[in-house]
Formats: C-alpha cells, structure tokens, sequence
C-alpha cells in the first residue's frame, strides 16, 4: 500500500492506520509506503499532527520515525512528491490525502489502468469528501483538470481569522472506516458534506 501526502489529512490518518494495526483491526503483510516531499513548518502544527521538535524534518519521515518509536514498525517512508506513473509501480492500494489534482488523476488514472483499488480523501475547511473507486468517469469527474494549484485541508479564510476547522481530521477518521471496510469485503460510499 502507498499513502500519499502527509499533511493535513495524511498525518492524522497514519496515525490513526497504528493504532488500527496495534489493535489488530487492520491486518498487513507488507511494508506500507507513506510519500511526501515536503517539511514540517510551525504555522501547521496547529491544524496537523506533528510535534514541535519534527519542524523542518520531512513529514514521511518524521511520522514514520514517531509510529516507530510507539512500536509500529510498518511505515517505510518515501520523501518524494509522486509524479510519474513508474513510482505507483509494485502497489496494489493507494490512498490519497494529496493537496493537487495532478496527483490525484495520475493515481486515479493508473488504478483503472492496472485494476489497482484505492481511496481518495479531501478537505477543505470544514468541507469533506471521501471516495473509493467507482468507474473511471465517475472518479474523473470529482477532478478539476484546468486546477494546478496546491490547497490546504484549512480554508484560507477560516486561517485568517484564526481559526482551525477539523475536516482533515473527520475524512481522515472516515479513510480509516473506507479502509476497514476494504478488508472486510464492506462497500464503500462516496461522502461529500459540510460539518
């Protein structure tokens, strides 16, 4: 399995994918992949889960170093941002917590491709959205082709005004459920909403 981005959405979710696998609700034979290029800065600690004395570390580093240290050992982390089809290679699961829409279609793309499953997570604010793999067209027409920037989980104007909205939390939490729903043979439904 590759978990893509571990920010907003990504952090919340590996460490909640720990306790899972401690308390042997999720079963996994492997190795699991957790991609991202970027650093831990002091603005994000408010709004995602790092701690004081990971800044300026990679975030797949850091948490995979943090699960670790609590007795988790399964998260191999890859400090690249994922961009080409060859680097999605070799996994049968993907979830995306990803802040870019390129991303987002090379990973959707790729799966419908090879016959791989994955789970695409997004926040927003306080607007969620959680989506497991439907038919191409479907999954396509969640993603913005002509959008190339980068967003946050927080929407800027809530950060203005100082305030931390926890829907990267909540579409984490529901990553979880879509996961343990995955190995459990349980479908999986799309959710869109406004808490």
């Amino acid at each position: 399995m590759l978990i893509i981005g571990i920010s907003g959405i990504g952090s919340w979710l590996v460490s909640e994918l720990a306790k899972q696998i401690e308390q042997e609700q999720l079963q996994f034979d492997e190795v699991i992949d957790i991609a991202d290029n970027d650093i831990v800065e002091l603005k994000q600690l408010k709004y995602q889960n790092f701690k004081e004395n990971e800044i300026g570390r990679n975030k797949a580093e850091a948490l995979a170093e943090r699960c670790k240290a609590f007795g988790v050992d399964v998260f191999k982390p890859i400090p690249k941002r994922i961009e080409k089809e060859n680097q999605l290679k070799g996994y049968d699961f993907f979830i995306l917590c990803v802040d870019n829409e390129q991303t987002r279609k090379l990973v959707i793309e790729y799966c419908h491709k090879h016959n791989k499953e994955f789970i695409d997570l997004r926040a927003n604010g306080r607007r969620i959205f959680a989506m497991s793999k439907l038919t191409l067209e479907e999954n396509l027409k969640f993603i913005d082709n002509n959008d190339t920037r980068e967003y946050s989980c927080q929407d800027k104007d809530d950060l203005e005004k100082g305030w931390i909205q926890l829907g990267n939390k909540i579409v984490a939490t529901l990553g979880i459920q879509m996961l343990l729903n995955y190995q459990r043979n349980i479908s999986n439904r799309t959710i869109s909403l406004i808490v």
